[in-house]
């Protein structure tokens, strides 16, 4: 498989690099949109045609429909005739109605009612349904939102607006800022840029196409959807011309998403007419771009998209490699959108892409190059491989491979990844790992000249970037038993700097960064160290005083591990503040925190 190698050869002295060509984002990003209200300075931004929520009805016809013999199993018929016993008994009460998913599932959380002389609860058949099945039941209740348009006496389906001016959180604003400024330098200051949006990452990769081109559009960008999905991919593969018109029967094998012709289908005929153009269509339009945007959702599906079904890269990877080597167009991501940006090689040594996983059950049972379990899959005993729902797996042969320099992980302290990422570098002799925040981006430059080969990083946005190195670390025993010491981390905010070159990483703390003049040296422990954000906030209290050490566990029913964080000589840190809409932000970065791992007692 032809991995890209971003570095310039001597036949390249005239190409210009851009200052940063990558721009990989942890999720949690708090855009004001018609449907998050909630993140934007206004309640009265959006007109009264913008879509605020997802609209469902309970006719006869959708009913019948989750009563597909073809979805359920043998195993779960009670499941299937509890929901829709539910369902009918809704209907009786909602008639025609259509409601909001908020209005039915509080509906149908509520509902009491007898099937076959026993007291069936709404919530408990609602609770014992995986995600795959209420996805399913889902999908088939869902029905467009439609508003008049008064010059046309016709309906039009309402669309999901975004609005960058209104969002509340700087931050996010920034980072999307940041993308099409990265973009408008491949383009010149002649024109607009051109931003193309992919969506492959999400179960229904319809649902957040209006979001995304209005957003960038809102922040200067010429933007178009780059319709490509594992859908389209899996219909290309097939060699039949035909297959484009059974884009249905591919989104619900590939995606899981079923009726989205009747939801969205206006986007079901541009994504079919671009299924019917073939891979040489999208090529040309991958090539008309400056920048290109993959969403959040799940990295496998992406992956689906762009590889093809013996893992080499697809022509429109291959379009994206070229154009990325040569400075002619940036990529940026979110969440599952950056994760799988890992693979190719590097020193020799292929680079995993994470596909999922906790941080509790990667140190007890370590890391899986299988497929992920299923969402949900424990609910209704889906699990294959005899893994469970949340064991750590990942793809050997790796990612879209546009980053080689090692594993990428998103949503990083807010989920407590830190064991996750550790694991997965231990179990796949793998030298680096990047765990980046939520409202936090990771930019990235290639080398931009023969003298320049190495690659540049910088942190943008509200938190941070935990950076992972096991060049040195040491181990003893395998599974549940696993020892391991002298583990290399580094935790790097708002403003600083990392340079990787001939394997050597260097970083550099912004200049409004000072040493911590905190004298005090507290006792540092968690109970519960890999649960929400409580490791960033250990190491940043270790990162802020004198203290040499914290201590945490992660252990349940008995079994788990001792986590200690601390410093030795090489240890150095430094804190600072950022004020951002008012508010002061203290920030604590550091460079060789020294992390040992074992089972506890």
């Amino acid at each position: 498989m032809a991995m890209p190698v971003f570095t310039l050869s001597a036949n390249d002295e005239n190409k210009t690099m851009p200052e940063y060509s990558m721009l990989l984002m942890g999720g949690g990003l708090a855009t004001c949109s018609s449907t998050s209200s909630r993140h934007c300075s206004s309640e009265e931004v959006f007109s009264a045609a913008a879509k605020k929520h997802s609209q469902f009805q309970l006719s006869t016809e959708h009913l019948q429909a989750i009563n597909s013999s073809g979805f359920w199993s043998e195993d779960r018929i009670i499941e299937q005739q509890q929901t829709l016993a539910v369902l009918e008994f809704l209907r009786g009460q909602l008639g025609s109605d259509i409601v909001s998913e908020r209005e039915l599932l509080r509906l149908w959380r509520g509902a009491e009612i007898e099937v076959d002389g026993i007291w069936v609860s709404g919530r408990n058949v609602y609770a014992g349904l995986s995600s795959r099945e209420l996805n399913f039941v889902m999908d088939q209740l869902e029905v467009p939102v439609m508003v008049s348009n008064n010059a046309t006496r016709s309906s039009l389906r309402s669309r999901e607006y975004a609005d960058l001016a209104n969002t509340k959180n700087n931050f996010t604003v920034e980072l999307h800022q940041k993308f099409v400024a990265m973009a408008q330098q491949i383009a010149g200051d002649k024109r607009k840029p051109r931003i193309l949006v992919v969506t492959a990452s999400s179960r229904d990769p319809f649902a957040a196409v209006d979001f995304y081109t209005n957003l960038f559009a809102e922040a200067g960008a010429d933007v178009s959807w780059l319709p490509i999905s594992a859908a389209s991919q899996a219909a290309w593969q097939t060699g039949n011309k035909n297959s484009c018109e059974d884009l249905n029967k591919h989104l619900a094998e590939q995606h899981g998403s079923y009726q989205r012709q009747r939801v969205y289908p206006d986007l079901m005929v541009q994504k079919t007419e671009f299924c019917q153009a073939g891979s040489k269509a999208a090529v040309a339009q991958i090539r008309r771009s400056d920048g290109i945007f993959f969403n959040g959702g799940d990295q496998s599906l992406t992956l689906r998209a762009l590889r093809l079904d013996d893992g080499s890269a697809s022509a429109e990877l291959q379009q994206i490699e070229r154009m990325l080597e040569a400075g002619q167009i940036v990529v940026a991501g979110t969440s599952a959108g950056t994760a799988v940006m890992s693979g190719g090689s590097f020193n020799g040594q292929r680079t995993p892409m994470i596909t999922n996983g906790d941080s509790f059950n990667a140190m007890q049972f370590g890391a899986f190059d299988l497929p992920a379990p299923a969402v949900g899959c424990d609910k209704d005993q889906s699990c294959s491989n005899g893994l469970a729902e949340n064991h750590l797996t990942y793809s050997g042969a790796g990612g879209l491979g546009l980053f080689r320099w090692g594993v990428l992980d998103t949503h990083f302290s807010e989920r407590g990844r830190q064991g996750r990422l550790i694991r997965l570098l231990h179990d796949t002799q793998s030298r680096f790992g990047f765990g980046i925040d939520e409202n936090t981006g990771l930019l990235v430059g290639f080398g931009r000249s023969a003298e320049e080969p190495g690659v540049r990083m910088a942190v943008l946005g509200e938190a941070g970037v935990y950076v992972v190195d096991m060049n040195n670390a040491n181990s003893s025993g395998e599974g549940s038993a696993l020892n391991l010491r002298n583990v290399v981390t580094h935790y790097l905010t708002r403003g600083d700097e990392m340079e990787l070159n001939a394997n050597q990483l260097r970083s550099r703390f912004a200049d409004w960064k000072y040493a911590p003049n905190n004298l005090a040296q507290p006792l540092l422990t968690s109970g519960d160290i890999f649960e929400r954000d409580n490791y960033k906030q250990l190491s940043h209290l270790l990162c802020m005083t004198q203290a040499r050490q914290a201590e945490g566990r992660a252990v349940r029913v008995g079994q788990g591990y001792a986590v200690s964080v601390y410093k030795d000589h090489s240890s150095y840190t430094r804190q600072g503040s950022f004020r951002q809409q008012g508010e002061e932000i203290a920030y604590c970065s550091y460079r060789n925190m020294m992390v040992d791992l074992q089972p506890a007692n």
